[in-house]
């Protein structure tokens, strides 16, 4: 992947998952009724800045660079181009997931005042149940999308 694709695809999955993953989360807490519609909407495009404030430039700069000397160092000792492209792409996909969905529920514990009063468990519980959720999230509707968008305006091959 060039790096105006890489940027194009990063921006589209950190828009898509900050977008689901707030709709999620209200939907979750207020179950989804009128009233939780208008607040989505309402927030949906600060969200949508956030995603490319910070999310964006997060990912860039701080996901992209550990997934980077991760991929170095678990692929120091292959030889097959084609295992290495691989192994390359799953731990890229695994660190942003990680890396993302961590700086990301955090934040929204933060803001929600709720971090604060949680105790170590809850926390890991919090984490694990919002990276459950990303991660299902991601492969059954952001990636697919974005991989069609990417698609057509690349030539790239479609996956999924």
């Amino acid at each position: 992947m060039t790096f105006k694709q890489r940027l194009l695809f990063t921006l589209l999955l950190c828009t898509g998952m900050a977008g689901s993953m707030s709709w999620l989360g209200m939907a979750a807490n207020a179950g989804i009724n009128l009233t939780m519609w208008r607040v989505y909407l309402l927030s949906i495009v600060p969200t949508i800045i956030f995603a490319f404030a910070f999310a964006f430039v997060f990912n860039l700069l701080i996901a992209s660079t550990l997934s980077t000397l991760l991929i170095k160092w678990r692929t120091r000792r292959m030889a097959n181009a084609d295992a290495i492209q691989l192994k390359a792409g799953t731990i890229r996909s695994w660190t942003m997931l990680l890396v993302m969905c961590f700086t990301m529920s955090t934040r929204a514990l933060i803001m929600n005042g709720t971090l604060g009063h949680m105790t170590a468990v809850q926390f890991i519980l919090s984490f694990f149940e919002t990276l459950t959720s990303a991660y299902f999230i991601r492969e059954l509707f952001i990636m697919p999308a974005v991989r069609r968008i990417m698609a057509r305006t690349h030539g790239t091959p479609k996956r999924g």
